[in-house]
């Protein structure tokens, strides 16, 4: 028995080492691929925006993005969304689609484009575990542990939060669910990442606050009230990018790409032309201008929801963290001058509890108020991230992310299922007059097959409407029989 234990801890600490080794190595390549990304999408903002009207440009540039995603159609987890579906699905990230998520956001974002920065390191952080855990033959299993691992390290440099930022790997693939299997390579992948990045030249945005602990006065309830608002807006956002991708949708099928491309575009562009570019692109310097306490249009998160929105629907690449950046904080400046309080301390409880309540990340969303703001954000950002979070529901920015508890704060349903459109919904659906609105709410992802959706289709025959919505809805959707 003696033997027996020793041998144990023998492996035990072998395996330690092993995922330590193999987190290091993570950490160390996707921070040079983050530093490189951020260097090379910094450079082309740079040329671009030497010209005052450069997102004109962008319809063409989204119809080349398009065209260049279909480039081997089967290689196409180059988004965010797509890298938690292979994560849970256990699949793996090919090359080809780790080099579309690094140079398409470049091209979406430099010209005029509103994405993100973290997507590209993320996605390319999985991809490169991917390609790592073959080379090294790993089993299904330890190919998935490896690939959040390197979605931990791309988070942890690109903003230069190694703790949240890893935390976010963990928590952004399955609501209810953080992987403490993975914990600890997760971690030493994200501040390995974040250290590499850094010393690579890498800089990031920091603005220590000096807060008081919050009391049972007032100050509790205007956290409270200012969680509900964040919640609100992070719906707004949802809810806008589903209904954009619909339109969108709808347009591509009926004309082509091009002009899918040129009328979501064309959103972008007026947005621009009619107020400021400044709602345009990364938008990283108007963060820092608004959390320094600089003056904000007081709907500029709306104009930036817009934006953002319609850059993903006509087919633009890129994150969706940086926007969400931006619309919490500009929101968080139109709610502290609503009720007369510090635009910059809500300016940075915008930005991490739109963030819990878009992506469904409170414990990332909270530490990353500290890792940001300074310890004294702590009690503040703990409460209105957890009460945006629970004010979204089962709705999130990343429509492949897992659910395995209900939010509402009720027993669990007795299917288990939180993130699909169960049969019964969908045909309760079919019968109603205004189909579109009422199905907005159950959008893909769905656990319907297609023999299933065909057998629903069957009954509605008669409205050759429904059978156009179906095919929105679900792009796979022929409505032919096999």
């Amino acid at each position: 028995m003696k033997q027996i234990a020793v041998l144990q801890r023998k492996i035990a600490f072998l395996n330690i080492l092993k995922w330590f080794l193999l987190a290091l190595l993570i950490g160390v390549v996707v921070g040079i691929f983050n530093a490189l990304f951020l260097k090379l999408l910094e450079f082309s903002i740079g040329v671009t925006n030497q010209f005052e009207y450069y997102f004109l440009v962008l319809p063409f540039a989204l119809y080349l993005v398009n065209k260049l995603a279909k480039i081997s159609p089967k290689d196409n987890d180059y988004s965010t969304n797509q890298a938690i579906a292979s994560i849970n699905d256990r699949k793996s990230i090919s090359l080809v689609s780790s080099l579309k998520a690094f140079f398409l956001p470049v091209i979406t974002i430099a010209c005029g484009g509103s994405a993100g920065k973290e997507s590209p390191c993320a996605d390319v952080g999985a991809g490169v575990a991917s390609t790592i855990s073959k080379l090294l033959s790993f089993n299904k299993q330890e190919r998935r542990k490896l690939m959040i691992c390197g979605v931990s390290a791309g988070f942890a440099g690109v903003f230069g939060v190694p703790i949240s930022g890893a935390l976010f790997g963990l928590e952004v693939l399955s609501v209810g669910t953080v992987f403490y299997e993975v914990m600890f390579p997760a971690f030493i992948a994200g501040i390995t990442s974040f250290q590499v990045t850094h010393a690579l030249g890498v800089n990031y945005i920091y603005h220590p606050l000096n807060l008081q602990a919050i009391s049972l006065d007032g100050s509790l309830f205007q956290v409270v009230l200012s969680g509900l608002f964040f919640g609100i807006v992070a719906l707004i956002l949802i809810e806008t990018i589903k209904l954009s991708g619909i339109l969108m949708r709808y347009i591509g099928r009926k004309t082509n790409t091009f002009w899918r491309c040129f009328i979501a575009s064309g959103v972008v562009i007026l947005i621009g032309l009619l107020t400021s570019p400044d709602y345009l692109g990364l938008t990283m310097n108007r963060i820092d201008i608004i959390l320094s306490g600089g003056k904000a249009a007081n709907f500029g998160f709306l104009l930036k929801i817009f934006a953002t929105a319609f850059t993903f629907a006509g087919g633009g690449v890129g994150g969706l963290v940086t926007p969400v950046f931006f619309i919490g904080a500009n929101s968080g400046y139109f709610f502290a001058n609503l009720i007369g309080l510090s635009t910059s301390t809500f300016a940075a409880l915008g930005v991490v509890s739109v963030l819990a309540g878009a992506a469904n990340t409170p414990l990332a969303a909270s530490i990353m108020g500290i890792e940001l703001f300074g310890a004294s954000i702590a009690p503040y950002a703990a409460v209105s991230c957890i009460v945006s979070f629970l004010v979204t529901g089962k709705r999130s920015i990343y429509p492949k992310q897992g659910f395995s508890f209900d939010k509402n704060l009720i027993e669990d349903d007795k299917n288990g299922s939180y993130n699909s459109v169960t049969k019964e919904q969908l045909e309760r659906a079919l019968i109603k007059k205004n189909f579109l609105l009422s199905s907005v709410r159950h959008l893909i992802p769905s656990t319907l097959t297609k023999k299933e959706v065909q057998e629903i289709v069957e009954k509605s025959k008669k409205d050759k409407r429904n059978l156009e919505i179906l095919k929105h809805l679900f792009p796979d959707f022929t409505g032919k029989k096999k």
